[in-house]
C-alpha cells in the first residue's frame, strides 16, 4: 500500500474525529442550556440569561451549576441548579 494514501487517510480520519467531538460538545452545551432556561422560566417568568453557565462547587462540596440572568425588572441574579436534574435551588441578587 502506497505510505502517502496511508497517512492521507488517517490525516482525513483525524480531521473526522475532531469535528465530531466539536460537534458533540456544542450539541451538550445547547442542550444544558435549554434546560437551564426551562427550569428557570418555570421559577421566574420573562427573565432572560446573560451569563456563562459554569460549574461550581458549594461550601458543602456539592457541584452545582450557576447562570447569571436578568429579570423584566432589570435587576440581575445568579441562580444555582442541581448539576444532574438541572432543578432551580436558588438565587442571589448580583450587579449587572
Amino acid at each position: 500500500m502506497n505510505k502517502t494514501l496511508l497517512l492521507e487517510g488517517f490525516r482525513w480520519m483525524f480531521i473526522l474525529l475532531v469535528s465530531c467531538v466539536i460537534i458533540l460538545y456544542g450539541y451538550q452545551r445547547f442542550l444544558l442550556h435549554s434546560s437551564i432556561e426551562t427550569s428557570l422560566q418555570t421559577a421566574v417568568p420573562d427573565s432572560t440569561i446573560i451569563g456563562i453557565i459554569q460549574t461550581h462547587t458549594t461550601d458543602n462540596k456539592e457541584k452545582v451549576y450557576e447562570a447569571l440572568y436578568k429579570t423584566k425588572d432589570g435587576k440581575c441574579f445568579r441562580a444555582s441548579f442541581k448539576r444532574k436534574s438541572h432543578i432551580f435551588i436558588g438565587d442571589q441578587e448580583e450587579s449587572c
